[in-house]
């Protein structure tokens, strides 16, 4: 039987919390996978969001854990990247509550997400990520 549910599988990267400064994601293994999908959450921010107060949502990939680099355009599929890694930025209170998604399809074994924040952030905005591993090398995933 084919169904989603043993074809995927769920790691969780940023811990759901309201952040007021820069935070990095756990990295994704993607050893036994073909793919992955990030996918981050953002919500009501209860800071005002603007070009000075705001958060990049960025992509990094790493050979071995400890070198990271920033992802290209090639990389990935559904977003476009900026300088950076960038795929998404949340700088406007209509681009907070809602799911930012990136599929990963660049050669390296590792990569996570990092939110940069941009200005003083006194309040904060919640977050949370998980990664979507599929088309395991072994099944069920």
């Amino acid at each position: 039987m084919r169904d989603l549910h043993n074809q995927v599988a769920v790691r969780h990267t940023l811990v759901p919390a309201t952040v007021t400064g820069d935070t990095t994601g756990t990295t994704v293994d993607r050893r036994g996978f073909e793919s992955v999908e990030h996918a981050v959450i953002a919500g009501q921010s209860a800071d005002t969001l603007s070009a000075s107060v705001k958060i990049d949502i960025k992509l990094e990939h790493s050979h071995d854990t400890s070198t990271w680099e920033s992802v290209e355009t090639s990389d990935v599929i559904g977003a476009e990247i900026a300088t950076g890694g960038i795929f998404a930025t949340i700088d406007d209170a209509t681009e907070d509550e809602r799911v930012y998604r990136v599929g990963y399809i660049g050669g390296r074994r590792y990569s996570r997400v990092v939110a940069d924040l941009t200005g003083i952030h006194a309040n904060g905005t919640p977050l949370a990520a998980i990664a979507l591993l599929s088309h395991a090398h072994a099944r069920p995933a």
